[in-house]
């Protein structure tokens, strides 16, 4: 099972099972918290929802929260040794661990107040110049009861689901602390993101090996593949974490342990020929069957106002006619989308007219689903719009001009009830960078003839 906790239109936080692109929410008010200390477990919450879900949510537009908002509390290990060795180069060392790492995993606290989802912004803390990611695996130890004292043969008993963390980290700071003897605290204090799913250990067990899983973790910054390695490689298990995390005290449903970057896993250890994050970055961190958390680095006064019609134009040398020819296509707009959702399309005519209804297949959160747009405006050869299931719409409008033709793709949430929601979600974030993307591979097909 997946799950996810998300704000519905009317304003409450719930949760919900994921299936086929659409969420089965829950009541409101209901969170996934909730859910763990009922002590009755996620598969009867499950059938419940299934049978009779409160409301039915597209995956695609909701506005999706860390599956644990606010948890009670977040440990953080270093589980993976390859991660531990190249830290121990970069601080000056010959890669050598230190023999304490063998004897017990280690872990510090990290802030359960700075918690963000999945696609939520991440500014640079103030007093940092070196801000830095973590690819981890994350298991939120969601514990239908309270437990201590665990043994780590059966400690992953306790085990609700899994979830990609990305631990964000100020290098700079990190150096200053770890010279004394309590180690990481404010280098650790501002932010880290959880999500998109809690993802139960079921769906997992066809890829144990050894101590892990055999699945992939892979960070990439605007784009570009930096590091990571495989779930596999974990030298601490998670039941050997929980062991030693719940000694001589409590875990509580919703507490989050986590694993520790896997090996290349952080800017850190590539900091000799990588730089650090700076406002405008995009980070995404993913982890095989978990889904993926991407970021957009931000300064940490900038105020995110909700734009409600995105447009952007890009001009080509060819005439309109061959413009709309493409776009009036539905089976080419998998060639030039720039949100990278669009997969293909299902089902439609060869060519959209006004009414034409045509289904595309996408991906959210690396989930298959389909959306049915209709097409509300349409005038040969200038404009075209449809309306996605959210009611907003995505307008291409032409203008023929001396050079060519004058292309502008608008984002209208103008159009929909629950516009300024969407608009204001970190998903309607993307979309002015979706655009950006989208014009030029247009321009492309179109005056290369493809």
């Amino acid at each position: 099972m997946k799950w996810v906790s998300y704000r519905s239109a009317d304003g409450s936080e719930r949760c919900g099972l994921v299936q086929g692109g659409k969420i089965l929410g829950h009541t409101a008010g209901i969170t996934l918290l909730d859910l763990l200390r009922s002590g009755e477990g996620l598969e009867a919450a499950a059938a419940l929802v299934t049978s009779n879900p409160a409301e039915i949510v597209d995956l695609a537009w909701a506005d999706v929260l860390a599956p644990i908002p606010v948890p009670p509390s977040v440990r953080d290990f270093a589980a993976f040794e390859r991660h531990v060795s190249n830290a121990a180069v970069v601080a000056g060392g010959d890669g050598t661990v230190s023999p304490p790492w063998y004897e017990e995993p280690v872990f510090h606290f990290s802030n359960p107040a700075a918690i963000r989802g999945p696609r939520d912004d991440v500014p640079v803390p103030a007093g940092t110049r070196a801000w830095d990611y973590e690819v981890e695996v994350e298991v939120a130890a969601v514990i239908a009861d309270d437990c201590s004292d665990l043994d780590a043969a059966t400690a992953e008993s306790h085990i609700a689901g899994y979830l990609v963390y990305c631990d964000w980290s100020a290098r700079d700071l990190s150096a200053r602390e770890m010279g004394f003897v309590f180690g990481p605290s404010k280098s650790k204090d501002a932010a880290t993101s959880l999500g998109p799913y809690l993802v139960t250990p079921d769906e997992l067990e066809p890829h144990r090996s050894g101590k892990g899983y055999t699945l992939t973790m892979n960070a990439y910054v605007n784009g570009e593949l930096y590091g990571g390695g495989n779930w596999g490689e974990i030298h601490w298990s998670f039941g050997e974490m929980l062991a030693h995390a719940s000694r001589d005290t409590t875990l509580r449903a919703g507490d989050i342990i986590a694993s520790g970057p896997v090996g290349t896993g952080c800017i850190f250890e590539l900091s000799e020929h990588r730089d650090y994050l700076t406002p405008g970055d995009t980070v995404r961190v993913e982890v095989e069957r978990l889904g993926a958390v991407e970021a957009r680095i931000v300064d940490k006064g900038e105020k995110f106002v909700p734009e409600m019609m995105i447009a952007r134009s890009i001009l080509i040398a060819a005439p309109p006619a061959a413009v709309f020819d493409v776009i009036a296509d539905p089976r080419r707009h998998a060639d030039f989308d720039g949100s990278g959702t669009v997969a293909g399309t299902i089902s439609g005519p060869d060519r959209l007219t006004l009414g034409s209804e045509f289904s595309v297949s996408m991906a959210m959160f690396d989930v298959p689903y389909e959306v049915t747009n209709t097409v509300l405006e349409y005038e040969e050869n200038r404009r075209i719009a449809w309306a996605h299931p959210g009611r907003h719409r995505w307008r291409y409008e032409l203008e023929e001009v001396e050079a060519g033709t004058l292309v502008t793709e608008t984002c209208d949430f103008t159009t929909s009830p629950w516009g300024e929601r969407v608009a204001g979600s970190a998903w309607g974030r993307r979309d002015a960078e979706a655009i950006e993307k989208s014009l030029p591979r247009l321009k492309a097909l179109v005056e290369n003839g493809a």
